[in-house]
């Protein structure tokens, strides 16, 4: 799969939603988060995972329920890479590797391609768009060799602000959409309205939109704009569960 959207569209925070989704369901997920450090993105899926938003400091339960919090976030199956900004993608495919084997991780998540292959090119268009070209191709490799699912991040050319992406929207040339089994673009309508559009499917052919509405207390997405500000859930302590994970 790749996604796009347009800056400040929520990608990191959809996909944080999507691998929690995962994870919950027992498919063990691995990041490889290169825009944002690890420590940032653990505090948004933490605050995603919670359901409830997470409390401020005055809370005087506030260190008991980030204690419970953070053990039942431990027992979910998710493992996290050490790089940061520019990498070697050779380097980001055996970490990708070893997860597989060790770990047995089941869906990748990229985020993103530009931060990745920053350090590998030099100022001409025509560099960035080989190397891109080339990381693509190894990911898509990548995933058919060892039967897993690799979600990649690749940000869109630089375009109105007020125009609709497509598929060629994509930054680079053709080659990331042409090798994805699955497009997927965050869109914004004139209302700055945001909405989920499947542009390429390849598995049956379904393609659609969806709107999506956040809720800023939760860091979540909900389809329904009447659960976007009345979404309720048990105490946590209702879930609370022992983690036997090693």
């Amino acid at each position: 799969t790749v996604l796009t959207g347009p800056t400040g569209s929520g990608k990191t925070t959809f996909l944080g939603q999507v691998s929690l989704d995962l994870a919950e369901q027992g498919i063990n997920v691995l990041w490889g988060s290169f825009e944002i450090k690890n420590t940032r993105l653990i505090h948004k899926l933490l605050k995603q995972f919670s359901r409830h938003g997470l409390p401020h400091n005055a809370d005087p339960k506030a260190n008991e329920y980030l204690q419970a919090l953070a053990d039942r976030f431990e027992g979910l199956p998710f493992y996290f890479m050490r790089f940061h900004g520019g990498s070697d993608v050779d380097e980001v495919l055996d970490a990708m590797e070893y997860a597989v084997y060790v770990n047995d991780v089941e869906h990748i998540v990229l985020d993103n391609m530009q931060f990745m292959i920053s350090r590998n090119t030099n100022k001409s268009s025509f560099d960035k768009f080989e190397v891109q070209d080339t990381a693509i191709e190894k990911f898509r490799k990548f995933a058919t060799e060892h039967n897993v699912h690799v979600t990649l991040v690749v940000h869109p050319r630089k375009e109105d602000e007020n125009s609709q992406l497509n598929i060629s929207s994509f930054y680079g040339s053709a080659k990331a959409t042409q090798e994805a089994d699955t497009v997927i673009i965050i869109q914004n309508d004139n209302n700055r309205r945001k909405y989920i559009d499947v542009r390429k499917n390849r598995f049956d052919g379904t393609l659609g939109t969806t709107p999506i509405y956040f809720q800023s207390k939760r860091g979540r997405y909900v389809e329904d704009e009447k659960l976007e500000n009345h979404w309720k859930f048990p105490p946590l302590e209702a879930h609370h569960t022992t983690n036997n994970r090693a």
